[in-house]
């Protein structure tokens, strides 16, 4: 492949509007940055990890930036530690943080068949055979179908001024022994033609998970402050393929990009079935509310009372007050809208009721007991929102709406 076709390749792929180059000082991501160079939206930014190795790639992409006239920033990471998988998360997430509009990666055709069968090695199912996405959210590889020995010629013949990585000679590194040592010893015993073949085994796979994950997307999901519900019978209806990628789409709502493991998935469903509450990785649960599977972390901290306002709307944690409402309530002056509290009461025509007993009869989940904002007014509790109003109290009340906004 010539430059020419490459530039053109790349500035079809690419989307409109501003684009961060993830340079790293590489040749595949040099030669990405020349062919977006023209563009006068392009910002180039390097992650710097501070690994051995590392300043000699910062000066490199710099060094690019400066010849192709690009504006460069380089932001330090300090991943949790030096495995591939924590170097790849924060390297994704800062990436995301510090950059605007599209972020293009120089990702090639050799590190996608790497990664195809890397992921067939570790077990992972479509989505991971489908290997690495041309598009996914704002992030954008248009090289996938250019091999890394054409990027580099291209580097050489460009005179950019590129850097190798010495990590990538590191054979601790499991992506490297894939590439240095597995790959070449298959493709030497059984298909000299291996890289191509599995990238055309990802795009095929690729292309049926894009169309499970389309129907999958149909099922609407709900959110709350810690939690993610889904329609139960939706889990126990659908093609089990189907129902495990509307389980992930839940995980990944409240994990990220990157959670919903085979072990969380078949916990979920399992919980959707009636099977009781499933610990699942992240600090989360999955439970039966209902009609709903909800996936929960741990709840948040309990919002601080404020005062009713009786002129305009009161906000309290995910609930919205506002006067003009269905609801007489039997307040006539200053009152509170706090948490329920253990022991709480709320009067009824005789005697009165626990307010957890009458938030458990009103089907409450048991997880948003404790947070449920009650109106109290001279230490009595004049409304249970959404559920119970008091008798009695000031003669007109004041006329009142709730809602409780989704997230």
């Amino acid at each position: 492949m010539n430059a020419t076709e490459l530039r053109r390749r790349v500035t079809t792929r690419v989307p409109p509007g501003a684009v961060t180059v993830a340079l790293s000082g590489g040749a595949d991501s040099a030669v990405l940055a020349w062919a977006l160079a023209d563009r006068a939206d392009v910002t180039a930014l390097t992650i710097d990890h501070g690994l051995p190795g590392s300043a000699a790639l910062v000066a490199a992409a710099d060094r690019i930036a400066s010849q192709l006239g690009l504006r460069h920033r380089v932001a330090a990471v300090a991943p949790r530690s030096a495995t591939e998988g924590d170097l790849r998360t924060a390297r994704l997430a800062a990436l995301e943080g510090e950059s605007s509009g599209w972020i293009v990666t120089g990702h090639t055709a050799d590190d996608q068949a790497e990664t195809v069968l890397g992921n067939l090695l570790r077990g992972a199912g479509p989505g991971g055979l489908a290997g690495i996405p041309v598009r996914r959210g704002r992030f954008v590889r248009p090289l996938l179908d250019v091999r890394r020995t054409e990027t580099r010629s291209l580097a050489a013949e460009l005179g950019l001024p590129f850097a190798d990585d010495p990590q990538n000679e590191d054979l601790g590194v499991r992506r490297n022994r894939i590439r240095t040592e597995t790959l070449p010893a298959l493709a030497a015993a059984y298909n000299p033609r291996l890289s191509e073949a599995l990238v055309r085994a990802g795009a095929a796979l690729a292309a049926d998970d894009a169309l499970l994950e389309e129907r999958a997307t149909r099922v609407p999901l709900r959110r709350d402050e810690e939690a993610v519900l889904i329609p139960a019978s939706a889990l126990t209806q659908l093609p089990a393929a189907m129902a495990a990628r509307v389980v992930r789409r839940g995980l990944r709502l409240l994990l990220g990009d990157h959670a919903g493991d085979a072990a969380a998935i078949t916990g979920a469903l399992a919980a959707a079935a009636g099977s009781g509450v499933a610990t699942l990785r992240g600090g989360l649960d999955a439970r039966r509310e209902g009609p709903w599977l909800a996936i929960a972390g741990p709840p948040p901290p309990l919002p601080e009372p404020v005062e009713l306002s009786l002129t305009g709307p009161t906000r309290f944690g995910a609930w919205l007050l506002a006067r003009g409402g269905p609801v007489q309530v039997p307040v006539s002056g200053p009152a509170l809208v706090r948490a329920v509290r253990p022991g709480d009461r709320i009067a009824m025509g005789r005697g009165s009721k626990l307010v957890a007993e009458a938030l458990r009869e009103a089907g409450v989940p048991e997880r948003l007991r404790r947070r449920w904002p009650v109106v109290e007014e001279h230490g009595r509790i004049a409304w249970v929102v959404g559920v119970r109003v008091a008798p009695g109290g000031a003669e007109a009340g004041v006329a009142m709406a709730a809602r409780r906004e989704p997230l």
